[in-house]
């Protein structure tokens, strides 16, 4: 997971159309950690992320911190896609539909009687599945450029 965010600091400072040493001066941090943060060597604390994402004008860069960072979060969080507004609508959109045709009923039924059965344990956990695609699809919407 580390390896994957660990642009993260970049793409915030080239989001921004910032050169190093701007983006160090905004920060109110030094050049040097600048690059310690960009090439990885360090991981920034979380007031330095807050202060890129919003000089970067793009919440998702605090997000991809968090799961930068911890790996308790990086376990339970679902890792998201940078998408436009109108494909994280329509993204949500498709979620929704398919969440109520099948998983919502199915988690109706299946958690009527307040178990679950080892017989019932694939068909819920699909559901469940089908719901974390749900609650992706809605923080994509959340972070989607344009909607900040």
């Amino acid at each position: 997971m580390e390896q994957e965010y660990r642009n993260i600091y970049r793409r915030a400072r080239t989001a921004a159309g910032l050169t190093q040493e701007r983006w160090a001066e905004i920060l109110g941090i030094s050049v040097d950690s600048v690059k310690a943060y960009e090439t990885g060597k360090t991981i920034p604390p979380d007031e330095i992320a807050l202060g890129m994402s919003e000089a970067a004008g793009q919440q998702i860069y605090c997000y991809w911190h968090l799961l930068n960072k911890s790996r308790a979060a990086s376990a339970i969080l679902p890792e998201l896609r940078e998408k436009t507004l109108p494909e994280a609508v329509l993204s949500l959109l498709v979620r929704v539909q398919d969440f109520q045709r099948g998983g919502l009923q199915d988690l109706v039924r299946l958690s009527a009687d307040g178990k679950i059965s080892q017989d019932e344990t694939i068909a819920f956990g699909e559901a469940l599945a089908e719901l974390g695609e749900l609650i992706t699809a809605a923080y994509e919407l959340q972070y989607a450029k344009g909607a900040e």
